[in-house]
């Protein structure tokens, strides 16, 4: 069978660089685009000047403020970032069919039959690269290897607007002296475990015993072996060839183990946005949340609670998550890891055939007409009344609305 080569596409500062296009006077500046410094918001994500002054995506936004005073902070505009990215995903497509999206600004593809064509593995990316830059007026970074680990790995040696490939034979060199927290897949605490065995370097991960690793992580400590030594999937789906999942979730392994409220909701709240992001990339929306807690000692505590309508948005997702982490945690008790899962789930198509013959709240003509002039003037340019309240009242509003009979779908931003 013939070697694949896999590309993993990761846009630069996405949400930033998609406002910088808008607004070129604020390039070179620290900019951060999330909520309000002076509420309760989080950084969705910063400039590379921003990210020198500490400041890193889920922080609240007060310590973004208190780390850098002078940046310049911006409201998501979920349209704008939605239709650059549905242009970017346009031009891959134009190299390959196969093309897997992980969230909005990121993915997999196979160019193994595109290669010959394009001229080789570095002219490939280089095209695209050049083709996003010069078309879209953005930056991108590309990992190229024989799967999807590798290509990952990569796309991480080279940011931002870098490209670097790990052909089989160069990943054991390459990999070797790494510091094993640079593994994908391998957190803080992970880390902090595998150097207490002596392993600090992805070379000696490859090369230690993996059942002494399985005893004490489980079947993981095994797959981490595999991990470092850059074996994994070269496989890359199409959209209409990946299975109905029955659910889809993020979670996240703090550095250390936290007790601040805030720091863990804030995290939760980034973590729906990614959870939200890849339902509606794969047109998918679920009726049930659930959320994990594991605290110091992995003992781990999860729990969940069941809706009447199907959501695919962050502004759903994550008031139902918050609930669950304030009904559940144990208040005190320093957490180490915190997970966001949305299941139950349903392509949004099949959805909108159960909810043909009931009455939606608002007409679809003025769905559409909304969205179309938020896609044209930004996402603050129309909205409901609803939106001058405060956060608090907005999150408890949106957790009220889903507990009502005979909520229609709202369509996906397209």
């Amino acid at each position: 069978m013939k070697a694949k080569t896999i590309f993993h596409l990761d846009m630069d500062q996405f949400f930033v660089a998609v406002e910088l296009k808008c607004l070129p006077h604020l390039r070179g500046q620290p900019v951060i685009v999330g909520g309000d410094p002076h509420g309760r918001g989080i950084v969705t994500t910063s400039s590379y000047e921003a990210r020198r002054f500490g400041v890193k995506s889920g922080m609240p936004a007060g310590e973004a403020f208190r780390l850098c005073p002078q940046a310049v902070f911006l409201k998501p505009d979920g349209a704008k970032y939605v239709h650059a990215s549905e242009q970017v995903f346009n031009v891959l497509r134009e190299y390959t069919d196969r093309v897997e999206p992980v969230s909005i600004d990121e993915a997999y593809l196979d160019v193994t039959d595109a290669l010959q064509a394009a001229g080789g593995v570095e002219r490939l990316a280089y095209t695209i690269k050049n083709r996003i830059k010069n078309e879209l007026g953005l930056s991108a970074t590309i990992g190229a290897g024989p799967n999807r680990l590798v290509a990952k790995m990569a796309s991480g040696m080279n940011k931002p607007d870098g490209f670097t490939y790990l052909p089989s034979h160069k990943i054991a060199g390459v990999f070797r002296d790494l510091p094993v927290g640079d593994l994908y897949g391998v957190g803080r605490a992970t880390e902090r475990v595998l150097e207490s065995f002596g392993i600090r370097t992805i070379g000696r991960l490859a090369d230690f015993p993996a059942e002494i690793l399985r005893r004490r992580f489980g079947k993981w400590g095994e797959e981490l072996v595999h991990v470092a030594r850059g074996e994994g999937s070269d496989v890359v789906q199409k959209t209409e060839e990946r299975p109905d999942e029955k659910s889809m979730g993020h979670e996240h392994t703090f550095g250390a183990d936290v007790t601040d409220v805030e720091t863990i909701l804030g995290r939760l709240h980034l973590l729906s946005e990614r959870v939200a992001r890849r339902l509606r990339a794969a047109h998918m929306a679920g009726r049930c949340v659930s959320v994990k807690i594991r605290y110091h000692g992995f003992e781990t505590n999860t729990h969940e609670h069941k809706l009447k309508r199907y959501i695919q948005h962050e502004t759903d997702i994550y008031p139902v998550a918050e609930m669950l982490f304030r009904e559940s945690y144990e208040a005190g008790r320093p957490v180490r890891l915190v997970g966001v899962q949305v299941c139950a789930l349903w392509p949004t198509a099949r959805i909108l055939q159960l909810e043909l013959f009931m009455a939606p709240e608002n007409p679809d003509w003025l769905a559409h007409a909304c969205d179309e002039i938020k896609d044209r003037f930004g996402e603050s340019s129309i909205g409901f009344a609803s939106g001058i309240f405060h956060a608090g009242a907005k999150r408890k509003s949106a957790y009220q609305r889903m507990n009502r009979p005979n909520m229609s779908y709202r369509h996906p931003l397209r």
